[in-house]
């Protein structure tokens, strides 16, 4: 069955793709739930006519995504943390608190777009990944030092 995205389906696609499906994964998930309408005769004929406003609105979001991933790779984030003996954090930093010190920075990140492979446990330099959306990757510098008493 061809359908027509309504919203973004993860493992799918994006809004405004038309998309084959099996019937019943469109009749019992896509349907329901209102992301995605059936593909039939007048909304292939709408979609077609919406395609240029969908293509200059995807190369707009990448435009931005492309600015922001720039200034993550210049960003340097400091991270004061409580620290121990030999270096050992009390506590980890986690994607959580980096994306808030990134947010602090004046750049609205969503923190899953954060990946960490393990929260950080000792004082050091780091790199971190970060995926603002399929093709658009950065990575951040991040420094873990010791807080001031």
């Amino acid at each position: 069955m061809k359908v027509i995205l309504k919203r973004d389906v993860k493992g799918l696609g994006r809004e405004g793709d038309l998309k084959d499906v099996k019937d019943g994964y469109a009749r019992n998930f896509l349907l329901p739930t209102a992301a995605a309408v059936v593909a039939d005769k007048g909304a292939v004929a709408n979609w077609e006519r919406h395609r240029e406003q969908r293509e200059e609105r995807d190369r707009s979001i990448r435009a931005d995504a492309e600015a922001m991933a720039e200034k993550l790779r210049e960003l340097k984030l400091e991270i004061p943390v409580k620290a121990g003996e030999r270096g050992r954090l009390f506590g980890a930093v986690t994607s959580h608190l980096i994306g808030e010190h990134i947010n602090r920075e004046g750049i609205d990140l969503d923190r899953h777009a954060l990946h960490l492979r393990e929260p950080i446990k000792a004082l050091g330099e780091y790199k971190v990944d970060v995926r603002i959306m399929p093709g658009v990757e950065a990575v951040v510098s991040v420094s873990v030092v010791p807080a001031e008493a």
